[in-house]
């Protein structure tokens, strides 16, 4: 009984060996075929993407360099603003006796003055009468005059001095105090506010109210005074105008194709923060050194605007698709149809229902279709895609058997052959 199983259980296994062997023969037998695609005329338009954020170019970091108490403030974020307009006022009394004191300072630099002219007045008059004197003056005493005339001189040039360096700080003293008014310097839009009013303000600009940080809706380089710069990293000034109309699109440029960029060239940008925006510009300016980036290497550009949207803010990201060659009327093929050998590029073209090799001369390409200067004309139909049926089956085939092999260990009562 045993040996009979045993001679059951072998014939079987060939058998369904036999079957799967004829089917995966058959199975590679299958036939081959092709997706095609036609060549065209028409035009081809090259681009290249860089990716960034939006910036303003014109931007005032607005800080009045001095310590008080803010009050009378009188704008907020989002409100447009008018160069020397007033925005808030610092309370600080003491640079009121600061500027009293320069002028005293001023006005007794003057009077010591005038009293050192006068001294050099009376040391010439002296020097005169010692001309006329009756029986002649001595050398001694027309020396001592002299010296006196030239001592007198020397104290003339130095009151003088002081008096311009006592008016130059009366001046600043002045300045300094009409910088209690805080006013605009540029037209914009308040993007930044970093105070209230009750804020004890120092120097440097920073606010000591712990309220007043809540209110920036934009980030701005910092400054000390009163500045006008591209927006850059966040900023503690207490306030930040933007001239939103200067807007522009700081992307950047992967170095394989920074060399295709140029200025003037059309750009198309969208953004992340808007769906279904898209506005035009053009390249107004690409760096020629580039920064490298743990290991990848790009170079920034600058990107203008045809016309903005109010819905665009500073500091967005956005994509710009930026044209670099446009080709009219052309013969091109599918991307897919063109391959290459030995440095020759090639298409496969159908001739009588096969393909044959046919070498080609291409131009520009981007990312669906390739220029073809010549070896096709219109209308040729070229292979995109080769399929092999009987490569796929065969790979199921083989899979299955595998399968319905395994299954055979059951044969005998479920144990092994001995």
């Amino acid at each position: 009984m045993k040996k009979k199983k045993l001679i059951i259980g072998i014939a079987i296994l060939l058998a369904v060996g036999g079957i799967a062997f004829y089917k995966i023969r058959s199975n590679n037998k299958s036939s081959v075929s092709y997706q095609t695609a036609q060549v065209t005329k028409g035009t081809l338009t090259v681009s290249v993407n860089g990716t960034g954020n939006m910036a303003v170019e014109k931007r005032s970091n607005v800080n009045p360099g001095i310590s008080g108490e803010v009050y009378d403030l009188s704008v907020k974020v989002g409100d447009q603003v008018k160069k020397d307009q007033t925005l808030f006022k610092v309370s600080n009394d003491q640079l009121d006796t600061q500027v009293d004191k320069g002028y005293v300072t001023y006005l007794q630099s003057k009077q010591s003055l005038e009293n050192a002219k006068a001294q050099l007045q009376e040391a010439h008059n002296t020097r005169d009468a010692l001309d006329t004197k009756t029986g002649g003056a001595t050398d001694g005493e027309k020396s001592a005059a002299d010296q006196k005339i030239t001592a007198s001189e020397l104290s003339v040039q130095a009151a003088e001095v002081n008096v311009d360096s006592s008016y130059a700080d009366y001046q600043n003293q002045k300045e300094t105090a009409s910088k209690r008014i805080v006013k605009a310097p540029m037209d914009g839009t308040i993007t930044t506010l970093n105070i209230n009013n009750g804020d004890q303000l120092s120097s440097s600009g920073t606010s000591s109210s712990s309220a007043s940080s809540g209110n920036s809706s934009s980030s701005s380089s910092g400054s000390s005074g009163s500045s006008t710069s591209s927006s850059g990293s966040s900023s503690s000034a207490p306030i930040v105008i933007d001239d939103l109309s200067s807007l522009k699109a700081s992307i950047s440029i992967n170095e394989v194709d920074a060399s295709k960029v140029k200025n003037d060239q059309k750009v198309s940008m969208t953004f992340d923060a808007i769906d279904g925006l898209t506005l035009t510009g053009k390249v107004e300016r690409i760096s020629t050194v580039g920064t490298n980036s743990s290991g990848v290497v790009s170079y920034p550009a600058t990107i203008s605007f045809d016309s903005l949207d109010e819905k665009v803010k500073p500091q967005m990201s956005v994509t710009a698709v930026i044209t670099t060659d446009v080709k009219q009327d052309i013969l091109m093929a599918p991307n897919a149809a063109v391959k290459t050998q030995n440095n020759a590029k090639y298409v496969q073209k159908m001739e009588n229902g096969k393909p044959v090799q046919q070498d080609v001369e291409v131009g520009a390409a981007n990312d669906t279709s390739t220029e073809i200067k010549s070896g096709l004309k219109e209308g040729d139909t070229i292979v995109t895609q080769t399929i092999s049926a009987g490569t796929k089956t065969t790979a199921t085939t083989s899979s299955n058997s595998r399968s319905g092999f395994g299954g055979m260990g059951g044969i005998g009562g479920g144990r092994p052959i001995d």
